[in-house]
């Protein structure tokens, strides 16, 4: 018998380390790291429904991302992507392959973290 898999794809963040401040006075936040966050379970927002997010805003979400609970929590604002397969995180910074991973379904799921939320039982995150 095979047994049930509830989270069978991979979480990946553009996390963002401290900025640094540059001799000429501005401040330098850095390119970011991509990291694999864990697994999860992309759900396409087909019926075209709407999230208020943290500062008010009525978004229509792209797609709901089911985490397991305990996974570390992912900022508003933070780059994810939602992929099939563990890939090699540094063939992320190349935008050629990323553009092919996405239309060979390699990369389901790809967008701006809108909203968090932390359940007991598991995490939501809206993209």
């Amino acid at each position: 018998m095979v047994g049930f898999r509830p989270y069978y794809q991979y979480l990946y963040a553009l996390c963002h380390g401290e900025a640094a401040r540059l001799p000429n006075g501005s401040w330098d936040a850095a390119g970011g790291t991509w990291e694999l966050r864990g697994d999860c379970r992309e759900e396409t927002n087909g019926k075209g429904h709407a999230v208020q997010t943290a500062d008010g805003r009525t978004v229509v979400f792209s797609s709901l991302v089911q985490i397991p609970a305990g996974t570390p929590r992912i900022d508003e604002g933070t780059e994810v992507l939602v992929a099939r397969e563990v890939m090699d995180v540094s063939r992320l910074y190349d935008p050629a392959f990323v553009a092919e991973a996405m239309s060979s379904g390699l990369i389901v799921a790809r967008g701006m973290c809108l909203k968090y939320d932390s359940g007991r039982l598991h995490c939501r995150m809206w993209i």
